[in-house]
C-alpha cells in the first residue's frame, strides 16, 4: 500500500513539474534572481550548486528537496550571508520527521536585505530612505522509495519589495536522488523555481529563474575524499552572455565562446576532504561564474573558486565558506546546525 502511494506521488510531482515548466522561458532575463544565490555555506563552498552531496546538512534542500532525510528530523539550522557592507541575508530551517507517514518535512525562510537606500525623484532630490528586501518562505517534504531512491517537493512563497514597488509569486522545486551506500555514490536531479508571479512590480509579467541541475557525488573507498560533478542549466545549451559591442569598444575584440566554452560553462567541480569524523574541508570551482565575473586585461585571482570548512560536534555543526566573485569581493557565509538528537 505504501509503495503504491509513493508511486502515485511521484507521478503527481512529475505532472506538476511538467505543467508549470511549460510556463517558463528557457533563457533571457528573469525576476527574483536572489533565488540563484547559495543560501547555505556548504552549497557556496561546493561551487554554488550541488544536488548530489551526502553531507547531511538540512540547508542543502534549497538545491534539491530530495536531500532531506529522516535523520535530519529534530534539526534546526541558521545561516548568515555577507555579500557587501550593506547586503546581508538570513536563512532559518526547522526539520521534523513524521513517522506515521514516513515523510520528512521542513519549513524554512530566506531573507535578503539590501540595507537603507536614499529615495530620490527624477531630478535627484532626496525624498527619504527605503529598505529593499527579497524573501522566500519554503515548505519541503521528502520520502524514500524502495531502498535507494528519494524524492522531494518544495513549495515556495516569494515576496519582494523595493520601496513603492513590490511583487510576489508562487513556485515549486522537485528533486530526485539515488544513493548507493555500498559504492558510496549518489546521483541527484532537481528542477527549481517553476511558478508564476501573482503580483508584478509594474504590471509586467516576468519569468522566474528556472534551473534544471543534475549531479554525481562519489566518495573514494580507501581515501577520505569525496568528488562532485554538477551540471547546471541542462535545459539550455548556450547560457553565456557576451556584450560584443562593449568588448569591441573597450578591448578591441569580441568575447565569443565556441562549443567547448559553452559546454564547460555548465560544469561545477567540487571536493570534500574528511579529516576524521569532526572536520571537513571543501573546495569548488564554477566555470560559469569565472567566465561571467572575470575582468579582461586584469588579474582575476580566485574568481570562480570557493572553499569552506565544517566542524561536526555531537549536537552542533559549524560551517564557514567563501565564494570569490571578484579580487576584492567575496560571498561569505556562516552556518550553525543544532541537533536535538546526538549524532552517532
Amino acid at each position: 500500500m505504501l509503495q503504491r502511494f509513493n508511486s502515485w506521488l511521484i507521478v503527481f510531482i512529475l505532472c506538476v513539474a511538467h505543467t508549470i515548466l511549460n510556463g517558463q522561458t528557457l533563457g533571457g532575463s528573469s525576476v527574483y534572481n536572489f533565488l540563484s544565490l547559495p543560501s547555505h555555506p556548504l552549497t557556496g563552498a561546493l561551487g554554488g550548486k550541488n544536488v548530489s552531496t551526502f553531507a547531511g546538512e538540512p540547508g542543502l534542500i534549497a538545491e534539491n528537496p530530495a536531500l532531506l532525510r529522516d535523520k535530519n528530523g529534530g534539526n534546526v539550522s541558521t545561516n548568515f550571508t555577507f555579500l557587501a557592507p550593506t547586503i546581508t541575508a538570513f536563512n532559518a530551517i526547522g526539520v521534523h520527521h513524521l513517522k506515521k507517514i514516513n515523510t520528512t518535512v521542513a519549513l524554512s525562510i530566506h531573507h535578503l536585505n539590501y540595507g537603507s537606500l536614499d529615495q530620490t525623484d527624477a531630478a535627484g532630490n532626496i525624498l527619504g530612505t527605503f529598505s529593499p528586501f527579497d524573501q522566500v518562505v519554503q515548505l519541503s517534504a521528502s520520502r524514500k522509495y524502495a531502498t535507494r531512491w528519494h524524492y522531494g517537493l518544495t513549495l515556495k512563497f516569494i515576496n519582494s519589495r523595493y520601496g513603492g514597488y513590490k511583487s510576489s509569486a508562487l513556485a515549486t522545486d522537485v528533486g530526485l536522488n539515488y544513493y548507493d551506500e555500498e559504492k558510496l555514490m549518489q546521483l541527484g536531479f532537481s528542477a527549481k523555481n517553476m511558478g508564476i508571479q501573482m503580483t508584478t512590480y509594474a504590471g509586467i509579467q516576468e519569468d522566474l529563474p528556472f534551473d534544471m541541475t543534475i549531479g554525481l557525488t562519489k566518495q573514494l573507498e580507501k581515501a577520505p575524499i569525496r568528488f562532485s560533478l554538477t551540471a547546471q542549466h541542462i535545459h539550455q545549451f548556450d547560457i553565456l552572455y557576451s556584450d560584443n559591442f562593449f568588448n569591441t569598444d573597450n578591448y578591441g575584440r569580441t568575447d565569443a565562446s565556441g562549443f567547448v566554452g559553452k559546454l564547460i560553462s555548465h560544469v561545477i567541480l567540487a571536493t570534500d576532504i574528511l579529516l576524521g569524523k569532526k572536520i571537513v574541508l571543501t573546495g569548488g570551482y564554477n566555470f560559469l561564474k569565472r567566465k561571467e565575473l572575470r575582468i579582461q586585461n586584469f588579474s582575476n585571482g580566485l574568481t570562480g573558486f570557493s572553499y569552506g570548512i565544517t566542524l561536526k560536534l555531537q549536537r552542533l555543526d559549524f560551517c564557514f565558506s567563501r565564494s570569490n566573485y571578484q579580487v576584492s569581493l567575496g560571498y561569505n557565509q556562516v552556518g550553525l546546525t543544532y541537533r536535538f538528537r546526538k549524532s552517532e
